[in-house]
């Protein structure tokens, strides 16, 4: 990965998030868990419900050969085995076992955010494909944030997954992402002050001030551009 995708701040992902202004934002470890795993479960109920009202044709397979391989990305996340505990249980695993502080479940949180900004092969949480996608998601955001990772091997073991299953999912999974990882500083603090809305609000910020996020994202689009401008004149 090119450092120069990387946030110029050495500690733009240190936690608490500093906003610009220099005040911080109060997201401990238990608390990005609990909001996170809230916020999820409310993206499945809505996305299964949106599931259960599509039309039986709504799926089917275009012409167009990227599409159609997007498609089958997507569908790799699909027909795993519905979790047996809380998704909280579920996210809480990692940090446990596997040391993941709350700026990767930020990140992470980030990423299926993307994902789901894919249009019509947009990957949608659901009970389904949610031990696959967040295993996956929490461990690309884990070597993206962190200087040292456990193996693939360990995260697939937390996660309850196949070692190859999940070298496979992590494939797709950056293929989808079109391998654009970075996180920039702006959407990185934009994502913490949405989590602890959440908290303060007890989810009314997540349903009705959504376009400041996504104001972060233009303004980190503008900054990526830049980056590129500046490396093509160097």
């Amino acid at each position: 990965m090119a450092t120069s995708e990387l946030p110029s701040e050495p500690d733009a992902f240190a936690f608490p998030c500093r906003d610009d202004d220099g005040t911080s934002t109060a997201l401990s470890p238990p608390v990005v868990i609990s909001v996170l795993a809230s916020i999820l479960e409310r993206h499945i109920a809505r996305n299964e419900r949106a599931l259960a009202a599509a039309a039986p044709g709504d799926d089917a397979d275009g012409s167009e050969s990227a599409a159609a391989a997007t498609r089958k990305r997507v569908r790799a996340f699909d027909g795993g085995t519905v979790l047996d505990m809380s998704l909280h249980a579920f996210l809480e695993r990692f940090a446990r076992y596997a040391h993941v502080p709350p700026q990767v479940y930020v990140v992470a949180y980030a990423y299926l955010d993307r994902l789901r900004r894919l249009g019509g092969a947009g990957v949608r949480v659901v009970r389904a494909n949610a031990q696959r996608l967040l295993t996956t998601a929490i461990l690309v955001a884990s070597k993206f944030v962190e200087d040292r990772n456990y193996s693939n091997s360990h995260f697939a073991a937390v996660g309850g997954l196949a070692a190859a299953e999940l070298g496979a999912l992590e494939l797709d999974f950056l293929f989808l992402l079109q391998f654009r990882l970075n996180v920039c500083t702006a959407v990185f603090r934009s994502y913490c002050r949405h989590l602890e809305r959440e908290v303060s609000h007890g989810g009314w910020y997540y349903r009705v001030q959504r376009p400041p996020l996504d104001r972060a994202l233009v303004v980190c689009a503008g900054e990526a551009r830049a980056q590129h401008r500046q490396a093509a004149a160097a």
